[in-house]
């Protein structure tokens, strides 16, 4: 029975009245100026899909250059385009088509004709475990086949690595086993969106410049996957890798529930100098790589589980550092597009812009899903134009000035651990200390970058960054100092000298001092000392 995706409500959705509800693609672009954004069960699913639909915009359309994406800023998208494109290639979507299914090979089968359970495509499902999971039992036996569909997307995209059945047909497999060719490449990659205040927009501010090269087409363009995949495949250009087929899989289902799939092994993707190709995420350069090679190498900057995306922001928007005459990181491509747009000038892109981080982080080997990491922001859409280089080096500044001021609070926890006996405990008390601290930071970075626009004084925004930074560090040091010990006043000979409470807070604020100096400037006594 068919289940065609141009005619089934299967994309989740957020309408600008805060409603959920579940789309067609076809209805998916009509309705576009009227959906504030995809809402999937995990921002993984909603980044998949997203990258499905700049797909269909590239190929239908064709954007080649900032003038083209800068009409449909103005003028949107032309839907009707879109829409008689879908239905030309409409025999290409049908979900359980008996030789086309979409993203998946109809011939799929393993020698035993064996096929995996619902585990292997549902990523909050950990094989052997159930943690940070809202199904069980007959929940995983059976998912409908708008389900089936986003988790299809979202498996060629974030798939762990390992070994995956056997697929017969694939001159690779051995001994029934299709041996590991890493995670899905949107696992490889810290994934960047730029979020409108609509669908619609948010389609346009993803988009870039492409060259138009006649083989870079999405999947279903191209003649049906088969078993056999490719090993060291060259990427014809960004539009191919937006539709990426990392695996060979056949659902088992109908429209009525899917209850399982065979999953092999697909298209390897490396990340080495993948920067030409994928513009959704910033890229770093890599030494270790650059010598293996014997050129340089730019990796993808997958996102720190550990860090609150506003600290990686200098790596999406500011101008890279140079060191040895390398730049050490290169901001994603749609922020650069967006931002020679803005520079023209264009009053309207004064308006905010989300930015948002998702990612996989994956555990040993790559093998299975650690954590899912996901983060926004909202910037003023100016910030990312040229005119404001200067605004996004200060954004580097005020991240650096709270690395430096937490790294002082840090010390402080352990001094004061130091000076009370607690020699075991120095690495606690510090880990403790910072983290407290970066999360009594994280609203007032949040609301200070979404203040910034092109036009900024950096001397006042940067004064207004540092008082707020020295007001919440003081709450931070005073609760230390509160709750430490007797014998930290006391204090003690250390092997770094005599180390007490009222030491440690001294070092701590001229730290402090020394890093703030616009909200703290010196004395006239420390000036004449500086002399």
């Amino acid at each position: 029975m068919s289940y065609n995706l141009l005619d089934e409500a299967w994309i989740p959705v957020l309408l600008k009245d805060r409603a959920a509800a579940q789309l067609s693609l076809l209805d998916v672009f009509r309705q576009s100026p009227l959906v504030r954004r995809i809402c999937a069960e995990l921002p993984t699913q909603s980044f998949a899909i997203l990258r499905l639909l700049l797909a269909i915009c590239h190929d239908a359309v064709g954007f080649h250059d900032e003038d083209d994406i800068a009409e449909a800023l103005e003028n949107g998208l032309d839907v009707e385009r879109i829409v008689d494109y879908l239905e030309q290639h409409r025999g290409r979507f049908d979900l359980f088509d008996p030789q086309t299914p979409f993203y998946q090979v109809a011939t799929l089968r393993t020698a035993k004709d064996e096929h995996s359970g619902l585990e292997k495509l549902i990523s909050d499902v950990p094989n052997g475990t159930q943690f940070l999971t809202v199904r069980s039992g007959e929940a995983v036996e059976r998912i409908s086949a708008a389900e089936a569909a986003q988790w299809l997307v979202h498996c060629h995209a974030f798939d762990p690595s390992g070994i995956r059945s056997g697929a017969v047909g694939d001159p690779e497999v051995k001994g029934g086993r299709g041996y590991p060719i890493g995670p899905g490449w949107c696992g490889q990659i810290g994934g960047v969106v730029l979020h409108g205040d609509s669908l619609a927009r948010t389609l346009v501010l993803n988009l870039v410049p492409t060259e138009g090269k006649p083989s870079d087409r999405p999947v279903w363009v191209l003649d049906p996957q088969t078993e056999q995949r490719k090993i060291e495949p060259t990427v014809p250009g960004p539009v191919s890798l937006l539709t990426w087929q990392s695996r060979r899989i056949r659902l088992v289902g109908d429209r009525d529930g899917v209850t399982g799939l065979v999953l092999a092994q697909g298209d390897k993707m490396t990340p080495q100098n993948r920067h030409d190709v994928e513009y959704m995420t910033a890229w770093r350069y890599s030494k270790p790589q650059s010598k293996k090679f014997g050129i340089d190498v730019y990796m993808p900057l997958k996102h720190d589980p550990a860090r609150s995306g506003w600290r990686g922001l200098p790596a999406i928007l500011s101008t890279p550092k140079v060191e040895d005459g390398k730049e050490l990181t290169r901001r994603p491509r749609i922020v650069d597009s967006i931002g020679d747009i803005s520079s023209f000038g264009d009053e309207d892109l004064e308006y905010s812009v989300g930015i948002e981080l998702v990612g996989m982080d994956y555990g040993p080997q790559e093998a299975t899903v650690a954590e899912l990491v996901h983060d926004e922001l909202d910037v003023r859409a100016s910030l990312l134009g040229k005119q404001a280089v200067h605004v996004r080096a200060a954004v580097q500044d005020a991240t650096d000035m709270a690395d430096n001021c937490i790294w002082a609070l840090g010390r402080l926890a352990s001094s004061l651990a130091e000076a009370a006996g607690d020699f075991d405990g120095l690495d606690g008390a510090r880990d403790r200390a910072t983290l407290n601290a970066w999360a009594a930071i994280d609203p007032a970075a949040r609301a200070w970058l979404s203040r910034l626009h092109a036009e900024s004084v950096i001397v006042d925004a940067l004064r207004e960054w540092q008082k707020e930074l020295g007001r919440i560090l003081s709450e931070q040091a005073a609760l230390l100092l509160e709750n430490c010990p007797p014998q930290s006043v006391v204090g003690r000979k250390t092997k770094r000298g005599y180390v007490s409470a009222g030491i440690a807070e001294a070092r701590f604020w001229a730290a402090i001092r020394k890093e703030l100096t616009l909200a703290y400037p010196p004395t006239g006594e420390e000036e004449n000392k500086n002399e």
